[in-house]
Order: structure tokens, then sequence, then C-alpha cells
């Protein structure tokens, strides 16, 4: 079978797009390797709809019972390698060991993040802990928050979220070195900063309630963001292709279509130079399925 569209990436933007392409009779293929921000998000509270939160996990397993339903072919696989010839494209599954065949490419295969490994962190990722704060720095309003990782990466992280709380904390957990540039910023934000590491997140039920320090205190927090380096985009896979980047791997796509400067392949999610955002995702998928289905009429499929 010659797919319509493969669509490397199971998370929302990937969902999103197959769900839209389907509506429009096109036969789509899902890759999904079950990677992506959204499998550590545990409460979405900025969706439209969702006031009480939403899991990433109970956005993605509705997206796909909403793709099969409309006839989308999930394979629990990874793509190893993306070719292309004869005008098609060749997507190789790493476990399965085959090949899939379509017209069309969508990446959306999100960002792998560097997540310490803390006891304690995996329970409070996406509930108390977080990592964006353009998602969640409203959930700092008046809560003791500490913002833990390498220096300078928590003194960006520390100016945005010294906008929701004033009770706010670094945690130097890298022990990277502090240079004049952070040094100014946590002495202009009035914020306190420890040289120790994170050696166990306490919480209830994910709630964070405290963290415990190599020093061997025990601070009490509400609220956490990690500020680390080394958040990797995942976009590999379109290295061999005419496709542009910007500084930090994500693609470089056309703002209306979402599609890349190599015909035929689009990028949709936290690939591509956004805020990395739920909604944003969502729009992202629909807006390249609707420039997909245009294209394969163009070429009368």
């Amino acid at each position: 079978m010659v797919f319509d569209s493969i669509i490397i990436g199971g998370g929302i933007a990937g969902l999103q797009t197959a769900i839209q392409l389907s509506r429009c009779l096109r036969k789509v293929a899902v890759v999904d390797a079950n990677g992506g921000r959204s499998t550590a998000a545990k409460a979405y509270r900025n969706i439209l709809g969702f006031p009480d939160g939403v899991s990433g996990k109970a956005l993605r397993d509705a997206g796909r019972t909403h793709a099969v339903r409309l006839g989308v072919q999930l394979f629990s696989d990874e793509v190893s390698e993306l070719s292309e010839r004869d005008g098609l494209f060749s997507a190789r599954l790493r476990v399965a060991g085959s090949h899939l065949q379509g017209r069309t490419v969508a990446l959306a295969a999100g960002i792998s993040d560097p997540f310490p490994d803390i006891p304690g962190i995996g329970a409070c990722l996406g509930k108390s802990v977080f990592i964006c704060p353009d998602c969640d720095g409203y959930e700092t309003v008046g809560q003791a928050t500490a913002v833990i990782g390498a220096a300078p990466q928590a003194a960006d992280m520390a100016v945005q979220l010294r906008y929701y709380t004033d009770r706010l904390t670094v945690i130097n957990h890298a022990g990277s070195p502090i240079g004049p540039r952070e040094g100014e910023t946590f002495q202009s934000l009035s914020l306190d900063v420890l040289n120790e590491r994170v050696e166990r997140f306490e919480h209830q039920n994910g709630m964070l309630t405290g963290l415990v320090l190599s020093g061997g205190d025990t601070m009490s927090v509400c609220r956490a963001f990690l500020a680390f380096p080394g958040a990797r985009v995942n976009t590999d896979l379109l290295r061999p292709f005419s496709v542009r980047f910007n500084e930090k791997g994500h693609v470089l796509v056309d703002p209306r279509t979402k599609e890349t400067d190599h015909r035929n392949i689009w990028a949709v999610g936290d690939v591509i130079p956004h805020s990395q955002q739920v909604a944003i995702a969502m729009g992202d998928g629909a807006q390249a399925a609707i420039w997909i289905h245009k294209r394969l009429q163009e070429t009368g499929e």
C-alpha cells in the first residue's frame, strides 16, 4: 500500500494532522515511538475546555481512538531511515524492519528532554514540576518555587518566573560556573542561589512538598521548574533532505503551510520554532493537513 501521508510521531501535532487528513479521505499512517513532551505532561491546564487540567496521555489516547475510527493506521515503532525515490518516500521501521511508502511526509517527532534522574521526579513532572514557563508559569503564583538546573539556563528561567512569584530560589544542581551575566541576573532579582544537588523530590501524589538537598537540608517548596541544557529536537531524519534548520535544530517551514523547503515534506509541533504549547501543536497539524490535501489534489492523487 502507498499511503497519502506518513506521519512520523504520534503526539498531539501528529495525531491532529492524521485526523484532519483522514477527514479529507486520505490514507494515513502514523508511526509512534511514544516520545515527545506530552508523554511527561500530567495536567495541561491552559487548554480550552479543561480548566481542571488534562494529561498528555489522555489527549493522546483520545486522539488515537479518534484517528483509528477514521481509518488511520497506527504503527508502534520508530522510523530509523527516511528516503525518497521516484516521487515516493520510504520510511524504514526500526523494530519491524519493514518499509512504509507514502506520497508525502509530516515530521511530528517532538523534543527529547534531558530530565535528571532524581527519585520522585517522575511522579511530579507535569503536575508540580514543569519545564515551560509560557505554559505553566501561572502555576507558581503565590507558591514557593525552585528553579533547578544549570546556572545559565536557570538565570533565563528565573527572569521569566519572577513575573509570577517573588518566592523563588535557584538551585545550581549542575554545579556550573556562575558567570558575570548570571550573577548580575540573580543579583538584580534578589534571588538566593544554592550550589547544591537535589537528591530527592518529596511529594504527595505528585504534588511537590519539598526538595532534599545534597547538604542534608530539606527545602520546603510547592513548585519547581527544570532548566537544564541539552534538549534535543528530533529532526535527524530530515538531515539528508533540502531542509533548513535554525541554530537550535528546529526545522524552518513556510509559516502558512508548514511545508519545509523540500517539496512534500511537512513539519509540525515542537520540531518547528514556536511556543511549545498543545493548542499550537494542534493548529500546526490541522494547517499542515489542509495543505497536504491540497498538494495531493494538485498532483491528481
